[in-house]
Order: structure tokens, then sequence, then C-alpha cells
């Protein structure tokens, strides 16, 4: 069993399901669902890592509010090992109002917890790991991107393979997130991320990333899924069905993508294992 360093937000993820996203001014909205789950992109992706059975070690500063106490509990209670380091800033909040075919999300990420992330406090951590997976959900404000990006420039200088999300739709407006996220493309053996992620990218660079020995996996819901090296592509077809959980299965998918690699299975078979561990979850759940 591998041990998989995860450096990734934790957030209340809210959710709320609406039959039309048709909202009018001073009328009550009544959600046909409401869910309120502890999340963020590290959380999640260790949470379903957990489920497959692997070694996820969390690494992030959680807060010491009453939502960051409720996540440390989650967190020990399914046996995820992380580093307990405090923030006194507040745990983000994701609020996602969903309808059959829309998504619109509201994430109160600025000044949070995770923003104190901290290389000094990394280093003498002595963590023990084996692979390491990056969100880019952490590279929202100027410390983060320069605190996370030099924990990235050091381990790769350690010799870890990483797996990086670029997470684009969380920050593509926030300053120095994309570049930062440039950056990080260096440093990383593979690269998750969704088609409009890319796009956000100059293809000089991808087109570097490749030659340099990268695989890029792109991420296409229920389209399926297309992954390229230098040398070939491959592609899995996805399948229609009613969407149940869309919150958090691109994580579920890059922990099941995680997971296939890290057990020395082939670029296809982590591919198809991934696009169909994540359309279970969408569809049914972790059941």
């Amino acid at each position: 069993m591998r041990r998989i360093l995860v450096l990734g937000e934790n957030a209340i993820d809210v959710k709320l399901r609406l039959k039309s996203l048709v909202l009018t001014d001073d009328e009550n909205h009544i959600p046909e669902e409401t869910s309120i789950s502890f999340g963020g992109t590290g959380v999640n992706f260790s949470y379903a890592l957990k489920i497959l059975s692997e070694t996820p070690v969390y690494f992030t500063p959680i807060s010491l509010d009453a939502f960051g106490r409720s996540i440390r509990q989650f967190l020990e209670q399914n046996n995820i090992s992380f580093f307990d380091y405090s923030s006194n800033k507040p745990t983000p909040v994701v609020v996602s109002i969903i309808s059959e075919n829309t998504r619109i999300t509201i994430a109160s990420i600025k000044g949070t917890s995770y923003v104190d992330i901290s290389f000094d406090i990394f280093l003498n951590a002595n963590l023990h790991y084996d692979f390491v997976y990056v969100s880019g959900g952490l590279l929202t404000e100027e410390n983060p991107q320069e605190e996370t990006l030099k924990i990235v420039k050091h381990i790769k200088h350690m010799g870890y393979k990483m797996f990086f999300d670029p997470q684009v739709r969380i920050g593509k407006n926030i300053p120095n997130f994309v570049k930062t996220c440039e950056e990080i493309f260096s440093y990383s053996d593979f690269i998750l991320a969704n088609e409009k992620e890319i796009t956000a990218f100059n293809k000089g660079l991808i087109e570097d990333f490749l030659e340099s020995g990268g695989v890029l996996v792109e991420k296409r819901g229920k389209s399926g899924a297309k992954l390229i090296t230098n040398s070939k592509e491959l592609e899995v077809k996805g399948r229609e069905f009613k969407t149940l959980n869309v919150v958090g299965a691109g994580d579920v998918f890059n922990a099941a993508f995680v997971k296939s690699i890290v057990n020395n299975n082939s670029l296809k078979e982590s591919l198809e294992f991934a696009n169909e561990f994540a359309s279970h979850y969408v569809e049914k759940g972790f059941s």
C-alpha cells in the first residue's frame, strides 16, 4: 500500500438542488434536496483514496473554528492520516446550486485557513510518502502560491512522482493563479484537468509538458476521458445516466486514476478504471 501526500483544500460543501435556476427577487426558493458535507478538493480526494484502500497523507492547515473541528473529526473517523496544524482563519464554505443541466458555485475562499500553508512547517513535519497529489485550488492568494510552489520544487528535487490538478475554474481570474499553475506544470508528471481548464493554458506549455515525458489526462464528464502523451492518445467513452453526485466527481476520478497508476497498472487500464469508478460515484455514490 502506497502513501500519497495530498496538498489540497478543506471546506464545508453545501449542495442545493433546484428544479430550475431561474431565480426571482424577494422570493423564497425551496430546494428539492439539501446536503452539507465535509469537502474541498484535498479532503474529497483523500476520502476517495481511502475508500479505494490506499493511504492518503493530508497536509494543509485546518481552521480552529467549529467547521475545522468537524473536519478533523471526519478525517479521524475515516482513518485518514493528516498533519494537524491549525489556522485562526475561517474554514472555506462552498455553496453549489444544481439544476438538471447547470451548476453554479459560490465559494467563500478569501482569507481562509488553507492560505496559511507553510513550506517551513512542511520541511519540519517529517512526513512519509511515496507519491504526491497537488490541487491548484490552494493557489488563490499570494502566500499559498509562493509556499505551495516552494513545496512542489522541494518534492521534485527529492525525486517523487507528482500528480497535479490545476482547478482553473476556482481561480482563473485571481492574480498569478494561472502563472503559478504553469510553473507547477514543469515539476509535474501527470496533469489531470477538464476540457475547459486545459484551454486556459498556452498550447506551447502543454506541448513542452508532453515532450518532457508528462501525461495529460483530460476529464470530460459524461463524455468520458482522454489521455495524451508525446507518442499516443487513449480515449474512453462515458455513459448516459441521471446525474446525482456531480460535486466532487472530478476528485473521485483523480483518486481512482492515482490509485491505479501507483499500483503499476498501464495508462489504458488506469484511464478505464478512473472513468468507470467516477461514473459509478456520480450515479450511486460510494455504494
